[in-house]
């Protein structure tokens, strides 16, 4: 688990690096809102196609070189973005990153086959930490290094991040057991081939009762987190005035605090309500923070009240959603259903930026968070109905 963690942390370290960096640059090549939601949007929809393909290849040939295979990829794109010099290169480099964000699904899938359910939502949990950690110092070390010369830039950071994805390819590759057809729980080489149960048609995912509805959750949590990821530089700077470096310790501060969810609190949850309730309570913590958000005078005290609560309230989501799909997909398709759930969720970052982008610059920079609200208020909706199906 240690090492599939570090290897998450390290590769999301990279992605966090490039956020806040990415909306300067948009403006500096001639872009607008919709233009830099657009490029959050191009990763998330090649993410979308390649996920499930990742995690598919991870049950057929196994974790490790599926992994390791991904963070070669970040490296290659996050080299292509280093010497962007337009629009059209940086949505290349975008393009080319979102190919290899399998690997979360790929790490979730390992995880899922060293748990059992008793601890499944905790190492969920612990994934999500790392994705936390890594939004916490990316976002920093991007807002200082994107400013390396005065003017945004993305070279420097692009260098960085590559270099952070190769050494999650180089820790994978080197010390990560391969956790797939039991071999973590003491399988031998002198297991007959006899006792490995050949993998079911990919299909069977979706058979299960309740699956489509579990999916269609990743979609619109995944809408209003990505709403939240790209429409949040362009609102401080709207509305507070604020550089990348700026929004880089705010992004920060909201990684921190997802970290700390993430890590302490989401096991605890699990453990105490189940994953389901746990969901509503996150809703809950998403839909107070937009209140703050709108109730709120437009100052700092505000967006550093606000934005911690909606992303600390969706940041419940994921890893409640995961451990629910893990939990009820055949245990030889995990990679398969785990892969499908980033998938979905990358789909829904398809279409939450480039709304959000819409809305910011058809309405005002306050819009956006209206819909951030209404998919707090699906997934609440769908989970008390889930609770009142099956209660306990």
């Amino acid at each position: 688990m240690p090492v599939i963690i570090f290897a998450v942390f390290i590769d999301l370290l990279g992605f966090g690096i490039i956020i806040p960096i990415l909306p300067f640059l948009t403006l500096q090549y001639g872009g607008d809102a919709l233009i830099g939601a657009g490029l959050m949007s191009v990763y998330s929809l090649m993410t979308f196609l390649a996920g499930p393909l990742w995690g598919r290849l991870s049950d057929k040939i196994g974790r490790r070189p599926a992994l390791a295979a991904t963070f070669f990829g970040s490296t290659l794109a996050y080299m292509t973005l280093a010497f962007s010099d337009s629009l059209v290169m940086l949505f290349v480099a975008r393009a080319m990153s979102g190919m290899m964000a399998g690997n979360v699904g790929i790490a979730m899938a390992a995880m899922s086959d060293l748990t059992d359910e008793s601890n499944r939502g905790r190492a969920m949990g612990l994934i999500g930490a790392a994705f936390g950690l890594g939004f916490a110092f990316g976002p920093f070390i991007g807002g200082v290094l994107g400013s390396v010369g005065g003017e945004p830039n993305v070279f420097v950071p692009g260098l960085a991040a590559a270099a952070f994805s190769f050494t999650a390819m180089a820790v994978t590759a080197r010390f990560m057991p391969e956790t797939k057809d039991g071999k973590h729980k003491g399988q031998t080489p002198d297991t007959p081939a006899t006792t490995v149960q050949a993998i079911p048609h990919w299909t069977k995912v979706l058979r299960t009762p309740g699956a489509l509805a579990l999916y269609a959750m990743f979609f619109i949590a995944a809408i209003g987190q990505s709403i939240c990821f790209a429409m949040t530089p362009f609102w401080a700077n709207a509305t507070l005035g604020w550089n990348q470096i700026q929004v880089g310790f705010l992004l920060a501060g909201v990684g921190l605090c997802v970290a700390a969810i993430q890590s302490l609190a989401v096991g605890p949850l699990f453990r105490r309500f189940g994953e389901v309730k746990a969901l509503m309570l996150g809703a809950a913590t998403q839909l107070a923070g937009i209140m703050v958000l709108f109730i709120g005078p437009s100052h700092m005290i505000t967006a550093v009240i606000a934005f911690p609560m909606i992303m600390s309230g969706l940041t419940i989501s994921f890893p409640a959603l995961n451990s629910l799909v893990s939990m009820r997909s055949d245990h030889r398709l995990q990679g398969t259903a785990l892969g499908l759930s980033s998938g979905v969720s990358a789909l829904g970052r398809v279409f939450g930026p480039l709304s959000g982008g819409l809305f910011f610059e058809s309405f005002s920079p306050y819009t956006p968070y209206m819909a951030v609200a209404l998919t707090g208020v699906v997934v609440l909706m769908w989970a008390a109905g889930e609770v009142r199906r099956s209660p306990l």
